[in-house]
Parts: C-alpha cells; structure tokens; sequence
C-alpha cells in the first residue's frame, strides 16, 4: 500500500495566453552525463547521493534545504518521497530501479527540477511609422520572443515540460537576458498589431503574455 504524503502535486503545465507567474525558481544545471547508478535509502553516503541531493536541490518545493553532503539522511529521505509523489511513484523514500529510471530520464533531458517559468515586467512599446521596439524584463536570465500579425493572435497549448506551443503571426528573437529588447520592422504605417511577448528560461520553461496591440504611426 503506497504511504500517502501530503504534497503538492508539481506538474509540468501547459502555457496559453496567460503569463505563467505562478512559476518561478532558478535552477541548478545538471551535468549531462549525471546519472543515479545505485540503490540509495537512509544512511548512504556516496557520489550518487551527491549527484541526488543536487538534482533534488533543483526544486526548493521538492527540498528546500538544499543541502549537499553526500549523505542520505531523514532530509533527503523526505525530499525522494516528495520527488515520488510527484511522479506517482511510491513513496518510500529509497531510489530503487524506478525511482532511479525517472530522475536519470530527467538529468538527462538537461532540464532538472526546475518548473518556475521567468516572470516578465516592466513592458514597453515604441513605435514610428514603419516600426516598433518592444521591451521587457525578467526575474531571472531567459530568451526574448515577440509574435506580432495585423490579425489576431492565437496559438495552441503546450502538452509537456518546456514545450513551446505554436503561436502566429511572424516571430522576432532576442538575445537570452534579464531585459529584451525587440525591434520590428517593415511595418504599415498607421496600422494595428497585435503581438505577445514570451520569455523562455535556460530549463525550456516558457511564459506569455495576453494578445496586447500598437498601432504605428
């Protein structure tokens, strides 16, 4: 019979339109070629717990000491059951094989625990006759995007953790960052656009903006 723990649930959510605020933390980078290769339970001490309590560290939700030392003790236990009831694994609090498969499935994604998207803020807008400066900042370092159409914008919902869902219009880049800075330009003067802005973290988590507009000059 699986213990119950009395967790919150961590899922790797959709993003529409709405800016994802309700996630936020920076992560620790995992090492690509990290992996779990032992039984680990109470009273372990080796690489492996290392390796563990650093992916483990990635998510404050999950283990928020966060502490590093190699040891396996009561604190990293909670932490794998929180781990495991997240991923409707049983929780016992050990990293056996199937504890074991689902975090080194994860190392190696390269994206870790981390599941706060970057929360955007301060926007401003632009423009002239036949262009438009976008811009923003975020709580932490992240990728900028701007999606912009004289027709209104839609895109579909992501299915998965850090999958960026399609969105039309034309897309314009920036540079990874704590502000963006996006310039368009070629526009038609004296005409609406509509656009969103998004904001991608070095974990692949993604946060949007509602369809905002500006009309050129």
């Amino acid at each position: 019979m699986n213990k119950k723990i009395n967790a919150s649930r961590i899922s790797f959510l959709s993003v529409g339109f709405l800016s994802l605020a309700l996630f936020a933390s920076l992560a620790i980078p995992q090492k690509s070629e990290a992996s779990i290769t032992s039984l680990l339970s109470l009273g372990s001490r080796n690489a492996d717990v290392t390796e563990l309590q650093q992916f483990l560290g990635t998510n404050s939700a999950i283990y928020p000491q966060g502490i590093i030392s190699g040891y396996f003790g009561n604190l990293t236990k909670a932490a794998v059951e929180q781990f495991q009831a997240a991923f409707d694994i049983d929780q016992v609090g050990v990293v056996g094989p199937t504890t074991r498969a689902k975090i080194n499935e994860i190392m190696a994604s390269g994206f870790g625990l981390d599941i706060k998207a970057p929360i955007m803020t301060n926007l401003s807008v632009q423009t002239s006759n036949n262009s438009a400066t976008i811009g923003w900042t975020t709580n932490e370092i992240a990728r900028g995007q701007v999606f912009y159409d004289t027709s209104y914008i839609t895109a579909n919902e992501a299915t998965s953790h850090a999958q960026q869902p399609y969105v039309s219009g034309t897309l314009a880049n920036a540079g990874a960052g704590f502000s963006q800075s996006i310039s368009l330009s070629g526009l038609q003067s004296n005409t609406q656009y509509y656009y969103v802005t998004r904001a991608i973290d070095n974990s692949g988590n993604v946060s949007m903006s509602l369809v905002k507009t500006f009309r050129t000059n």
